[in-house]
Parts: structure tokens; C-alpha cells; sequence
């Protein structure tokens, strides 16, 4: 194989490459939508097995305190906790991580234990869909993997005239 050859070879490997992502995106795309849609309709994620396939699953957040203006949260610690304040008026790690399962969300506001609105604190909203997660199983991992390697080996041999120059009105409208 000559270098034109095997640079032609990794134009069309990353063209299929680019043209298999696109078309996963689609397909992921509509199943996101489909699995959002349940959540709206059922008021759960969902959660779908597909037998000698996989598990396919909608993470959705949780309400949780987050720190929103670190240095209201440090102004605060330095007032009320000056020992878990370290001297670059950081809060220590340790003590951000306690504070974070001690402190409540009331509405949308972080109250501490005693009641006290903790400035610098805000809650994420919980309910919101998050990203869609497809855990194939190994055996489904193998199956899919040799089909693409036999779908490639067999595109791969297919030999077709690859031209040195390619017009761009031979491009279709929707790939440019």
C-alpha cells in the first residue's frame, strides 16, 4: 500500500468513523427523548432491561445544598466555625464535606441545624433529568464489537474509485 493509498484508507475509516457517531447521536438522541418523556408521563426515571442486551437507565438529580458564592460561605465560616477556616480563608475540605450533610434545603434557600440561612449556599433542583446511561452487558460488548469489525472488514473491501480531487457540488447539501 502506497502513501496515498493508506492516507485514502484513513479518510474513509474516519468518514465512517464520523458518519457511525452521528448516526449513534441520532439514535441516542431519540431513546433520551423517549426515556424523558416516561419520566414526564410516569413520574420516575426509567430504567429499561433488555435481555442479552443491557440495562438502559435515566439518571435524575437529587435535591442537594451546593456551594453557589464560596466567598459568602467563608465569610459565614469565619463568623461562626473560625477553626475550620484556614488561613488562606479557605474552608477546609473536611469541613465543606460535613457541612454539606448537616445543612438543610428549605424551599430555595440552605439553612444550618440552628435554622440560620447559610449564605454562599444555594439548592440544586432536584427532578431534573440527567444524562441517559447504556450498560451493555459483555457478552452483548462482544456480539456488537465483532459485527462492527465483520461490517468494517466487509466495507473495507469494497473497492471503489477515490478521487484525488472531490468537487464540493458533489457534496450533498446537508454534510457541508
Amino acid at each position: 500500500m502506497n502513501r496515498t493509498e493508506r492516507v485514502q484508507e484513513i479518510l474513509r475509516l474516519e468518514g465512517l468513523a464520523d458518519a457511525a457517531k452521528k448516526r449513534a447521536a441520532a439514535a441516542r438522541a431519540q431513546l433520551d427523548a423517549e426515556a424523558r418523556a416516561e419520566l414526564d408521563r410516569e413520574g420516575t426515571a426509567p430504567s429499561w432491561r433488555l435481555p442479552d442486551i443491557g440495562t438502559v437507565a435515566l439518571a435524575v438529580s437529587k435535591e442537594a445544598p451546593v456551594i453557589a458564592d464560596i466567598e459568602a460561605l467563608t465569610k459565614w465560616c469565619r463568623e461562626r466555625h473560625p477553626g475550620e477556616v484556614e488561613t488562606v480563608h479557605q474552608i477546609r475540605a473536611s469541613f465543606q464535606t460535613a457541612l454539606l450533610q448537616r445543612v438543610l434545603c428549605e424551599g430555595d434557600v440552605v439553612v444550618d441545624v440552628s435554622g440560620e440561612i447559610v449564605p454562599g449556599m444555594a439548592v440544586r433542583v432536584g427532578g431534573v433529568p440527567q444524562s441517559l446511561s447504556i450498560r451493555p452487558s459483555r457478552d452483548a460488548r462482544a456480539v456488537f464489537a465483532a459485527a462492527g469489525e465483520h461490517l468494517l472488514d466487509v466495507l473495507l473491501s469494497v473497492e471503489e474509485d477515490v478521487p484525488g480531487h472531490l468537487d464540493p457540488a458533489d457534496v450533498p447539501d446537508g454534510d457541508r
